[in-house]
C-alpha cells in the first residue's frame, strides 16, 4: 500500500443455520475486503455461498477466515490441536470457502486467523510455522493478513508470502499493543473510531486504554460486521477517509 492508502476489511459469513449474526450485504458496501468464516466457527454452505455472491456484487476482495472447529464457542476459546491437526484443518477451510470462490469466478486474496486460533498462529512458533506451511502448500499467492509485532509477521516474510498489517479501530489496545476483546460486543463511538483509523492511517499510531500512544501500521483495517452500529461506523469513517484525502483500496486477485 502507498501512502494514506488502506484496505478496509470486515469478518463476515459469520451466520449459521437459522442463526444470524451482522448484516453482511449492508457492510459490504462499505468495505473492499471480506474475511469469510469457512464452516469451523461459523459458516455453513449456504452462508459462504451467499457471503461469496454478496462480495462479488459489490466488488469486494474475498479471504479466507479460518478458525478452531468451535461453533458453540464461535472459535474464541483455545482448543488444543496438534500441527498436523492444525495442518488439515487449514486445508480443509480453504478448500471449502475456495470452492464457492471458483464457482462463482472468483480467486481468493488472502487469509487471516480467528479468534483464539489467531494468537495460536501469531506467536506459538511451531504452529506458526504450520500455518504457513499449510498456506504455501495450498496457494503460496494467498496474503498473509498479520499484526506487524508477530511472530507470523516476520516468518512470513521470510516464507516468502506477501503481508499485509492489521489493526482494528474499533476495538481498543493496551501500552503492550494488545487489543482488548469484550465478550459482548458494544455500540461505540463512530467518530471517536473513524478518529483512531485516521491516526492510525496517517501517523501509524494510536491511543491506548492507559491513556499513551504507541506505534501501529495498518495496511489493512478491520472491523467488526456483528458491533451493534457497524453500519453507521463505517459510513463514518468512510467519509472521514474521503476527508482526508485517505484512498480505500481492494486486494489484488493473484501477482
Amino acid at each position: 500500500m502507498g501512502k494514506n492508502e488502506v484496505v478496509i476489511g470486515a469478518d463476515m459469513g459469520e451466520s449459521f443455520g437459522r442463526y444470524r449474526l451482522g448484516n453482511d450485504e449492508e457492510v459490504m458496501k462499505y468495505v473492499t475486503a471480506a474475511n469469510v468464516a469457512c464452516g469451523f466457527h461459523a459458516g455453513d454452505p449456504i452462508v459462504m455461498r451467499n457471503t461469496v455472491k454478496l462480495a462479488k456484487k459489490y466488488n469486494v476482495s474475498v479471504g479466507a477466515h479460518p478458525g478452531f472447529q468451535d461453533l458453540r464457542g464461535f472459535g474464541r476459546r483455545m482448543i488444543e490441536v496438534t500441527t498436523e491437526e492444525l495442518f488439515n484443518d487449514l486445508i480443509y477451510q480453504l478448500g471449502a470457502l475456495d470452492a464457492f470462490l471458483k464457482v462463482e469466478g472468483l480467486k481468493m486474496t488472502h487469509v487471516s486467523p480467528h479468534g483464539k486460533l489467531d494468537p495460536l498462529v501469531s506467536y506459538e512458533e511451531e504452529y506458526t510455522e504450520t500455518y504457513l506451511e499449510a498456506i504455501k502448500e495450498y496457494n503460496p499467492e494467498l496474503i498473509i493478513i498479520a499484526e506487524e509485532k508477530s511472530i507470523l509477521y516476520k516468518k512470513a516474510k521470510a516464507f516468502g508470502f506477501e503481508v499485509a498489517t492489521v489493526a482494528y479501530p474499533d476495538l481498543k489496545y493496551d501500552s503492550k499493543g494488545d487489543i482488548v476483546i469484550e465478550r459482548v460486543k458494544k455500540a461505540v463511538n463512530p467518530i471517536e473510531v473513524a478518529q483512531r483509523a485516521i491516526s492510525i492511517v496517517k501517523y501509524h499510531k494510536i491511543k491506548t486504554i492507559e491513556g499513551n500512544e504507541i506505534k501501529i501500521h495498518g495496511e489493512m483495517l478491520c472491523f467488526h460486521g456483528d458491533s451493534p452500529n457497524a453500519i453507521e461506523v463505517l459510513e463514518v469513517v468512510r467519509k472521514e477517509f474521503e476527508k482526508e484525502g485517505i484512498v480505500v483500496k481492494r486486494f489484488h486477485e493473484g501477482r
